[in-house]
């Protein structure tokens, strides 16, 4: 019978596998998170942010580059599987999104973005009232809504963890296959990766001691063991 790793046994893996690959993980994330930066620090420079319309359009066009940013989540998919691989693993490989699939990217991420802004919409419209009326029980209706849309969130963000790894290794499948099969393999697996997730925070509260910059090491450490983590979870799936 086949066991699952363990966090620690996922957690020593990715150590190993990214010893003297440091420099191209962190290489990887820098190029795709300074892309998106900057797309983002763009929008806020061509909107006004001080009239209500131009709020909403500064949020919408937000809206749209988190959908895009999907194309390189698939990119940092296919280059973090092909490093735990110990296939070639170019930088170059964030783009990879943009030459295959991006439709398949872009609508997964679309749905993803769209579920997780449903969960928290009825927060922000009590804290839009909250804001107008000052009332102490809008604010205490808020910070329910709040609690309750966050745990369905995380539980939608589970379920379709492993959708982009899944895209790189079907890829005659539809997006509608790909969250299938996401679904069906995290059943029972969803309480493993939160808790893989939670023990990573003091990782997190360390790189934000650093300022962030920690974090260049931190985030390729985390999707190291989430690469290696789908990857235990096939291998159960398909020798079970």
């Amino acid at each position: 019978m086949n066991h699952n790793l363990s966090s620690a046994q996922l957690k020593s893996i990715s150590r190993g596998q990214l010893l003297g690959k440091y420099g191209a993980a962190i290489a990887a994330e820098f190029v795709a998170t300074g892309i998106m930066a900057a797309a983002s620090l763009l929008c806020s420079a061509l909107t006004d942010q001080t009239t209500t319309a131009g709020t909403i359009l500064a949020c919408l066009i937000s809206f749209i580059l988190e959908i895009l940013g999907g194309i390189f989540l698939v990119g940092l998919s296919r280059f973090y599987l092909n490093l735990v691989c110990s296939r070639p693993y170019p930088v170059s490989d964030i783009f990879y999104g943009f030459r295959s699939h991006a439709d398949k990217a872009i609508a997964i991420r679309f749905f993803l973005c769209a579920a997780q802004l449903l969960c928290m919409l009825p927060f922000l419209l009590c804290m839009f009232f909250y804001l107008q009326y000052e009332s102490a029980m809008l604010f205490l209706c808020g910070s329910i809504l709040a609690v309750i849309g966050g745990v369905i969130a995380v539980y939608i963000t589970l379920v379709y963890s492993q959708v982009y790894y899944i895209m790189l290794d079907f890829p005659g499948f539809s997006v509608k296959q790909i969250m299938n099969t996401s679904k069906n393999i995290m059943k029972g697996n969803k309480g493993r990766l939160f808790y893989i997730t939670v023990s990573l925070i003091p990782y997190y509260l360390a790189a934000f001691l650093s300022c962030g910059i920690a974090l260049f090491w931190v985030t390729p450490y985390r999707k190291t063991i989430y690469t290696n983590f789908y990857l235990d979870l096939m291998h159960r799936e398909y020798t079970v």
